[in-house]
C-alpha cells in the first residue's frame, strides 16, 4: 500500500509494472486471474497507485487508455515508442517501393472501417456493455460502398470547382481499394495477399491476436463473426478523435439498420439480428 504521503515503495513499483505487463497478455482477463483483479482494484481505488502506473507507463513510452475489470489493462504505445507497431511494417505485402504507400493506405482504411462498423454511434462507444460485430464480407461491402460514394463526390467536385473537398484522407484511398480484386488465389492455392479478402483477413486476425476481437462461427451467415471486446472499445474511443474515422461515419460506413441485415450482437451467445 502506498503511504498517505504518496511515497512509493519497491513493492508498489513492482505491482505497477506487473499491471503494465498484463496489458501485453491480451488473452488474460481480470475475472480469470486473481492477482490481475487485485491490481485492477488497486488502480481503481488508490489514486496514488494509479498515478504510479501512469508515470511508469509514460517512462516506457506507453499511454494508459484505461484499466477496468471488463477490459483489463489497456495500454498503447505513443508515437516513436519502441513498442510502436508501424503501419509500414504491418502492411509490408509488396516489395516494389512504389506500391508500399498504396498498401499502407489500404491496410489503414480497412482498420478504420472495422472500427467504424463495430461502433457506428457515439453511444456505442460510451456504453460499456455494448458489443459490436462484423464479418469479412460486411467490411468489404461497406468499404466498397465508401469507394463509390467518394468516386461520386469526386466527379461532382470536378463539375463544380467551387464545391468543397470532402473526406480528404479517404479521397486518396478509394481508387486503390476499388481497383483491388475482392478475392483470388496464388498458383499454390493460397489467398492472394494483394486482394481485399487477404487485407481484411489480416486485419481481423491481428485484432483477434491482440485480444481486441473474439472470433466465432455463425452457421446462418456461413461466415466467421468477429465480436468486440472491452479492450477494443477503449482503443476505438481514442481512435474516434481521428478525422478519418469521423469521415467514415459521415459517409455511411455503418451496419445496415434494418432487422434483416444488422450485425449488432444482442445476446451473450452472439446471436445476430
Amino acid at each position: 500500500m502506498i503511504s498517505s504521503a504518496g511515497e512509493y515503495g519497491k513493492d508498489d513499483a513492482e505491482a505497477a509494472t506487473r499491471l503494465i505487463a498484463y496489458a501485453f497478455r491480451p488473452r488474460v482477463l481480470p475475472h480469470r486471474d486473481a492477482e490481475y483483479a487485485a491490481l485492477v482494484r488497486r488502480f481503481d481505488e488508490e489514486p496514488a497507485f494509479e498515478e504510479l502506473v501512469r508515470r511508469s507507463a509514460t517512462g516506457l513510452g506507453l499511454q494508459v487508455l484505461g484499466v477496468t475489470m471488463r477490459a483489463g489493462s489497456v495500454i498503447v504505445p505513443v508515437p516513436g515508442s519502441v513498442f510502436e507497431t508501424r503501419l509500414d511494417n504491418y502492411a509490408r505485402q509488396v516489395r516494389q517501393s512504389h506500391h508500399r504507400e498504396a498498401e499502407r493506405v489500404l491496410h489503414g482504411i480497412v482498420h478504420l472501417a472495422i472500427a467504424a462498423l463495430c461502433f457506428p454511434r457515439p453511444e456505442d462507444l460510451l456504453d460499456d456493455s455494448y458489443v459490436g460485430a462484423v464479418t469479412p464480407a460486411v467490411v468489404d461491402k461497406h468499404v466498397r460502398h465508401t469507394c463509390q460514394e467518394l468516386a461520386k463526390r469526386s466527379a461532382e467536385a470536378d463539375e463544380n470547382s467551387d464545391a468543397p473537398v470532402q473526406a480528404p484522407e479517404l479521397e486518396r484511398a478509394w481508387r486503390a481499394y476499388a481497383r483491388r480484386s475482392e478475392a483470388g488465389e496464388t498458383t499454390s492455392g493460397q489467398v492472394a495477399p494483394t486482394t481485399t479478402e487477404a487485407i481484411i483477413g489480416k486485419a481481423l486476425r491481428y485484432l483477434v491476436d491482440k485480444g481486441l476481437l473474439h472470433e466465432s462461427e455463425n452457421l446462418e451467415l456461413a461466415s466467421k463473426v468477429y465480436r468486440t471486446t472491452g479492450r477494443y472499445q477503449l482503443q476505438v474511443r481514442e481512435l474516434a478523435a481521428v478525422e478519418a474515422y469521423r469521415e467514415l461515419l459521415l459517409l455511411g460506413v455503418v451496419p445496415p439498420a434494418d432487422s434483416a441485415g444488422s450485425l449488432r450482437v444482442t445476446s451473450d451467445d452472439g446471436t445476430l439480428y
